[in-house]
């Protein structure tokens, strides 16, 4: 897909200008251009290679679903573990483990396989990206997250996604589509939420001291104690905001929704969240681009004429559909022009500052129970706008 070529161009000229410029992070052999979480913790990071025996893949019907998944979370110790990779997030830390040395290349804020903090459990936030998006793309909000005291856990959706790289350095490209049409969409969406699904018990084995990774890798310590699988929250981007509060409807684990700049929905085709509404709290985060060509508003219209859940829409003026992932953090200022149809006008580190802000301070009133968040007043960010 054309998004993943820019993405994969803006990849490279972000670590050329980051190295040109001389701005990196901890490790001497790499850089990053991520900006750094904002909350107390350090955050550690692993990979898990889950499998759905009895599932065939829609796509390719001959093999069982699998598909991977980063795990990001506050972590303990982080001086004795290497900065993990942004793009590379299984091949290159299994040979930089193998092989006792740090490849160069663009790193991210999180540390590999480095023990979980311990004397606490935190709620688990999953996300899914937009439709043929990799899930390493919304790295620095799963980072943000974790720092601020969640286990987040980064889904990448096989066969649809460009590309999905696995253990042992197994490349897996998207399955042919004749076009990106209502029907192509429907058979995503649809292959998403019994992904979400493999996900999360995936996730309550592993919290009962499981090894959910079909290779058995070792997981990092204390993982699976730093679980709290009754306080559960899902974010989506796009098409992953449709699976986020579509899983909702489908899904009494799940306590609370985030759509980033999603229908819920395809097309007409609305989703039974907007249909029969859901009971449990829902924010829509709109981007101006989104709002302009009004798209999403039919079905966002009948999710808020059927829902009886808290549910609050608010629009970041200035800004495009990908303000909401880390291409705004990772385009350099020269190449901003040439990605002016997917991030806004609105400065990279609002866009970075006010996406963090709102996504956290959600899951904070709702799976922790705290009062005074943004959301808890009208915002007194200027670039915010409360649609309903």
């Amino acid at each position: 897909m054309l998004i993943n070529r820019l993405f994969a161009a803006l990849l490279s000229a972000a670590a050329l200008v980051a190295g040109s410029t001389g701005f990196s992070g901890a490790s001497p052999v790499g850089v990053t251009v991520l900006p750094r979480p904002g909350g107390q913790s350090p955050v550690g990071t692993t990979t898990l290679h889950l499998v759905d025996a009895a599932r065939p893949d829609p796509f390719k019907p001959e093999r069982s679903r699998e598909l991977m998944v980063s795990v990001f979370y506050p972590a303990a110790q982080i001086d004795k573990y290497p900065r993990a990779h942004y793009a590379s997030t299984v091949l290159i830390p299994e040979l930089e483990k193998r092989y006792g040395i740090e490849l160069p290349g663009l790193l991210t804020n999180s540390y590999s396989g480095a023990p979980a903090l311990a004397g606490s459990a935190y709620p688990v936030v999953l996300f899914t990206p937009g439709a043929g998006v990799s899930r390493v793309e919304s790295t620095g909000l799963a980072e943000d997250l974790a720092s601020r005291g969640y286990v987040v856990v980064t889904i990448d959706h096989t066969y649809e996604a460009q590309l999905v790289e696995f253990p042992g350095g197994r490349l897996v490209q998207s399955a042919p589509m004749p076009a990106f049409d209502k029907e192509t969409r429907h058979r995503f969406a649809d292959a998403r939420m019994l992904d979400v699904q493999l996900v999360l018990n995936s996730l309550t084995g592993l919290a009962r001291g499981e090894n959910p990774d079909a290779e058995h890798r070792d997981l990092p310590s204390g993982l699976d104690r730093a679980l709290d699988l009754d306080r559960i929250g899902l974010i989506g981007h796009s098409l992953g905001g449709f699976t986020a509060v579509e899983s909702m409807h489908d899904d009494r684990r799940i306590d609370a929704a985030i759509d980033l700049d999603g229908q819920i929905g395809i097309d007409e085709d609305f989703g039974r969240a907007a249909t029969d509404g859901v009971d449990r709290p829902v924010l829509v985060l709109t981007s101006q681009q989104i709002n302009e060509v009004g798209d999403a508003a039919p079905s966002l219209d009948a999710f808020w004429h059927h829902g009886t859940g808290w549910k609050r829409q608010l629009m970041l003026r200035d800004s495009a559909h990908y303000d909401f992932t880390d291409m705004p953090a990772l385009v350099p200022e020269i190449a901003r022009a040439a990605a002016k149809r997917y991030i806004g006008p609105l400065p990279a580190d609002r866009a970075t500052t006010l996406v963090r802000t709102y996504v956290a301070a959600m899951f904070d009133k709702f799976l922790r129970d705290r009062s005074g968040t943004v959301l808890d007043q009208p915002p007194t960010d200027p670039e915010v706008v409360v649609d309903r």
